[in-house]
């Protein structure tokens, strides 16, 4: 049996219906996101004034 399927079985055998959220939540923690998320997205807002960009070709690279 793969991990998977134990892992499957564990929750499906073992975590009660009332705990599957919690379940939930913590096993999103662990995937990845190509999307940022809200608050993300607020912080590089709120930052995009006080960032100051150097083009690669301005670095004095010497």
């Amino acid at each position: 049996m793969s991990t998977r399927e134990m892992i499957c079985h564990l929750v499906t055998d073992s975590v009660p219906s009332a705990d599957l959220d919690l379940l939930y939540a913590l096993v999103l923690k662990f995937v990845p996101t190509d999307e940022p998320l809200p608050d993300e997205l607020e912080a590089l807002k709120e930052t995009a004034d006080e960032t100051e960009f150097v083009s690669h070709d301005e670095i004095d690279w010497d």
